[in-house]
């Protein structure tokens, strides 16, 4: 472009999305030969950057480096009741596995590591090192070829001109005081919003302050860069009343203190009853569903679980239970109940119905075994054995909030698109702060996306800034 700017590209965030997008333009601007000013704008100290991906594992729904899952592009579709884009998914299913090579071409491993899922419906490729590797990785790569990575920035505002192109941005710097910068183009990589109790609680309602977030890099997502596309006109995506969700240990500090044991044992509310078929489906297939219930039907919204010494019998059963905070152990389902602080009497009677209920059948911790318990509401489809074999334990469970779904509506190449459909000139949003998602979260593709989509953006962006794709359609 030819007018004087403090950036030709900004990119807002310093997650997978973020790191991707700025240097994938650095890259592309190599290519070109330009001389670009590209900068990452990082609300967060350098020490606690990354926002919610740097404390991922950031599972990956991909066969292999090279092939998405099975059926990747269907079963999105059909997890969203056909609500989200099918071209942004096709899009991303054609474009991941070349992505992963790149990312692999920069120094990040990929593994079939070990999840936390004991039976799962779909395979989970990790990068070794987790989100924080892809993070660390890209960031040094951008910052070798140019970037400049600003931290405890936080944007603001956009800024359009005559005619309405993005040309400017309103920062906050620690301390409170604002600049404002030139900018060519501004590439959204911000986050949700679950870091913000006001967004959250019109979006999703009432008590959605009482839900965690799965991590502290998710208090960092604010959603400014959501709000402030929305004021010059953005179109948005994603189900804003709606959150990916995950069953986590209140008492803990950890990220992602999952506890994913429960479909061998059984959950019951404050009141000792149970409430959910917790053998329906594998783990990695009902674990949302079951966090949702638990924030949106139980009073108190805490569930616990109610096992005994059989699951320390389970190969690998610590990989399940992510908490660092120990089960609370009794002789008795009496004095357990005391100490979780559910109705004795009931709790009793639960687990002894429960118990009577057991069908005969060969128990397999690994897969669906149909082995039932039949005779009570609700009934147990699978992995249903006795509870009988004290000291028993508990583990109280809450609803955490992974990421939330409403966020901005984009093209392919992550352009934000105005109510009209026409892309805003000059401005891109990727990862969470992109809406793609509706209904029930397909797992292992947030992280995906982010990489996916955060390399198209970078790209996209020196190609308009640059001029050859100012007129694009």
């Amino acid at each position: 472009m030819s007018r004087e700017v403090d950036y030709d590209i900004i990119v807002i965030g310093c997650g997978v999305a973020g790191t991707s997008a700025a240097l994938s333009a650095a890259e592309a601007a190599k290519k070109a030969d330009k001389t670009l000013k590209i900068a990452i704008l990082e609300r967060a100290d350098f020490d606690h950057r990354g926002g919610n991906s740097r404390w991922t594992a950031s599972y990956m729904r991909m066969k292999n480096l090279d092939e998405v899952a099975d059926n990747f592009v269907e079963d999105m579709m059909a997890f969203s009741d056909n609500f989200s884009d099918r071209e942004y998914i096709e899009t991303l299913a054609k474009d991941a596995g070349s992505t992963l090579r790149w990312v692999e071409e920069k120094g990040v491993e990929f593994d079939y590591l070990p999840t936390m899922f004991l039976t799962a419906a779909r395979p989970r490729l990790l990068p070794v090192g987790g989100g924080r590797a892809i993070i660390d990785t890209l960031s040094r790569r951008a910052g070798g070829l140019g970037v400049e990575i600003i931290y405890e920035a936080t944007a603001w505002k956009l800024l359009l001109d005559d005619e309405g192109n993005v040309n400017g941005l309103n920062v906050r710097v620690k301390g409170g005081t604002s600049l404002q910068l030139k900018v060519g183009a501004v590439v959204l990589a911000a986050g949700g919003f679950q870091g913000n109790q006001e967004m959250m609680a019109q979006y999703v309602g009432r008590d959605a302050h009482k839900i965690p977030t799965v991590a502290e890099g998710g208090l960092f997502n604010k959603g400014e860069g959501i709000r402030m596309a929305m004021e010059i006109g953005a179109k948005t995506a994603g189900q804003f009343d709606s959150f990916h969700a995950e069953p986590v240990d209140p008492r803990s500090k950890r990220e992602e203190a999952a506890v994913m044991t429960f479909p061998y044992f059984i959950l019951v509310d404050q009141n000792g009853k149970r409430f959910v078929d917790e053998g329906k489906t594998t783990i990695d297939e009902q674990y949302e569903e079951v966090a949702r219930k638990i924030f949106y039907d139980l009073p108190g919204h805490v569930a616990y679980m109610i096992g005994d010494q059989k699951m320390y019998e389970i190969p690998n059963y610590e990989r399940a239970v992510e908490t660092d905070k120990p089960a609370i152990v009794a002789e008795t389902l009496e004095e357990l109940a005391e100490k979780i602080g559910v109705p004795v009497d009931q709790l009793a009677s639960t687990v002894n119905e429960y118990n009577a209920a057991v069908q005969p059948g060969e128990f397999h911790w690994d897969k669906k075994d149909g082995k039932q318990a039949v005779g009570i509401t609700p009934p147990k489809s699978n992995w249903a054995i006795p509870i009988d074999k004290a000291p028993y334990i508990a583990y109280p469970i809450v609803c955490s909030n992974v990421f939330t779904n409403g966020g901005l509506a984009t093209d392919t190449n992550g352009r934000v698109l105005s109510q009209d459909n026409d892309a805003i000139p000059g401005l891109y949003a990727i990862g969470e702060t992109a809406g793609l998602y509706y209904g029930k979260y397909p797992g292992g593709t947030s992280v995906l996306r982010g990489l996916v989509f955060g390399r198209r953006a970078g790209a996209h962006a020196v190609s308009y800034v640059t001029d050859s794709a100012k007129l694009e359609v």
